[in-house]
């Protein structure tokens, strides 16, 4: 078993990845009814003890979320898969509009993909700033 980059456990099972929580409550509990989730007591998500799972709609599962205080910004350094902070991300706007450098320079200087360079620019990323 691995885990994803949300933290949940993932496992392979009848030819393709599975959530385990998911696998878990599907095996030991029962069927999970279309559109539903299987969300946690323990709020732990790599959790896989069946007692501690139990099934909700996606508006539940936004509910316990909420009631659990997961709920947070997610933009730019708030996100935990931001590779940039802000001031980084500042720096390169102003880098860029000097024309001296290109996006592969600069993806290289801030060590990420030049892909993220442009999308700094075109306004897909971080256009809150």
């Amino acid at each position: 078993m691995s885990k994803n980059s949300d933290g949940y456990g993932q496992q392979g099972y009848k030819g393709k990845f599975w959530l385990a929580h998911r696998l878990a409550y599907q095996n030991n509990i029962g069927k999970i009814p279309k559109g539903l989730c299987v969300l946690h007591h323990c709020d732990n998500p790599p959790c896989v003890n069946p007692k501690h799972l139990f099934l909700g709609t996606p508006a539940d599962n936004m509910r316990d979320r909420d009631m659990k205080g997961r709920q947070f910004d997610k933009h730019g350094e708030n996100n935990p898969r931001a590779k940039l902070t802000q001031s980084q991300v500042l720096k390169i706007r102003e880098l860029y509009s000097t024309k001296k450098y290109f996006q592969s320079e600069l993806a290289k200087r801030f060590g990420v993909d030049q892909t993220t360079i442009s999308n700094i620019k075109l306004g897909r990323s971080w256009n809150y700033l």
